[in-house]
């Protein structure tokens, strides 16, 4: 951890220093300095990314991690990132516990992924359509976001129809029949139906009466935990054979009657599946590695979603606050992730993540010093698809021809502020292979 400066030779406060340079970093040389009480947002110095890039440049240099769990209730100024980081020193030379699990064995044989599919709503949608439905001025979700299109369900397509497209393909991709699963997993974070969708899936598909049907939860991180769950039972010896799907469809639910458009309209329709097999010497495909989770509490106020009594929806929404927590918890968790597989980030091909917008995509990949090539863009074209955007960009990456056969990072979250995170490895890698592309 760099620590924070204490002197320097021209006499100015060394924090002061270190916000200018990052300050100039962002917003250019050639920028005047802001007054310390001016809010850089609200003035439009800077937007709202360009305010979380800011901060995080300034985590990196000063090494108090987790500035901006400081700057929640306060404006976004010079002062208060001031306060903030005399705040924060005391911490940062201590000792800080961060996302790395204690090691976990792993008995039993491994699971493989032999097909995967995904399906995203019929109708894509221009951002600009979008913008004019929820009443935000044409361009704000391509210029402030970087979303171009979202993907909308079509009338006759739901949650059902699209998870079961993409199971259907999945099977078809592993050459492998339904009567062969010994478990379906479901997750969605819009399906509130009964029977619950996995039920529904079961049925669709006309799986066998004697394959369990299950479904679990954490929204954008429904899909690792369905994953973790499949795993176990496969390690366990209780299933040969599972598909994980996601479906999501928000177009119906975050509707510009029910929220603000600066929620709603991030939010597309679609779905993943993939086929999890209980690996043999013969199987060729990717192989999952170990799973981590945990729970940041602290940022659980950033986003709340509640049904009112008049049908409508109750959105607590605070996207400046969302997208710095994003940013720091994925970052640890990629962190975390290349710790426990020991698989240096520089020889992963492809990294599925969580993925809010296009713009916290790139300044992830800029935190982490990858290319930004290496995360596939599911957002930009379909919008957030929620339990479902990890998936699409998990299949993408598998059938990517320029990923050459190399280890794949996941990494989510969910509200809460729900994290995880683990890792894929082709049935031929070795560490060896890891090395010598570096």
């Amino acid at each position: 951890m760099t620590p924070l400066p204490t002197s320097r030779p021209d006499g100015k406060d060394p924090l002061r220093r270190l916000v200018e340079e990052c300050f100039h970093r962002e917003a250019g040389l050639s920028a005047p300095l802001p007054a310390d009480d001016v809010d850089l947002i609200e003035s439009g110095i800077l937007d709202s990314m360009g305010w979380v890039s800011f901060l995080r440049t300034i985590e990196s240099a000063s090494g108090v991690g987790e500035l901006g769990s400081d700057l929640n209730d306060r404006a976004a100024s010079f002062a208060a990132i001031l306060a903030a980081l005399q705040t924060g020193g005391s911490r940062a030379s201590g000792a800080t516990r961060d996302v790395s699990p204690r090691p976990i064995s792993k008995n039993g044989v491994p699971a493989i992924i032999p097909g995967s599919s995904a399906a995203v709503g019929s109708r894509i949608v221009p951002s600009e359509e979008v913008d004019r439905a929820f009443g935000m001025p044409p361009g704000k979700l391509r210029g402030r976001a970087g979303i171009e299109s979202l993907a909308y369900a079509a009338e006759g397509e739901n949650e059902l129809t699209l998870g079961a497209r993409a199971a259907q393909e999945a099977l078809r991709a592993a050459s492998c029949g339904a009567q062969q699963l010994d478990w379906i997993i479901a997750t969605s974070e819009t399906h509130h139906d009964y029977p619950s969708l996995s039920a529904q899936l079961h049925s669709r598909l006309l799986l066998r009466e004697d394959c369990g049907a299950l479904d679990v939860g954490g929204a954008c991180l429904g899909l690792l935990h369905a994953f973790a769950v499949a795993e176990s039972l496969i390690r366990s010896g209780q299933a040969q054979t599972a598909a994980v799907v996601t479906a999501d469809v928000h177009s119906r639910t975050l509707t510009p009657a029910r929220v603000a458009g600066e929620f709603g309209g991030l939010f597309g329709d679609g779905a993943s599946a993939f086929l999890l097999r209980r690996a043999d010497s013969a199987d060729q495909g990717y192989q999952l590695g170990d799973f981590l989770f945990g729970c940041a509490g602290q940022y659980a106020a950033a986003i709340q979603v509640n049904d009112t009594r008049e049908g409508g929806l109750d959105v607590k929404f605070d996207g400046e606050a969302l997208s710095r927590a994003a940013i720091t918890r994925l970052e640890k968790v990629l962190a975390a992730v290349e710790l426990r597989s020991g698989i240096p980030r520089d020889s992963v091909g492809s990294f599925a993540t969580h993925q809010p917008n296009p713009r916290l995509v790139a300044l992830l990949a800029k935190q982490c010093a990858v290319s930004p090539k290496k995360f596939p863009p599911i957002a930009r074209t379909y919008g957030n698809l929620g339990s479902s955007t990890c998936g699409a960009a998990l299949h993408a990456a598998l059938q990517d021809d320029s990923n050459r056969r190399q280890p794949i990072f996941l990494a989510s979250l969910g509200p809460g502020l729900l994290f995880g995170g683990g890792w894929l490895t082709p049935s031929d890698w070795t560490h060896t292979s890891a090395l010598r592309s570096v």
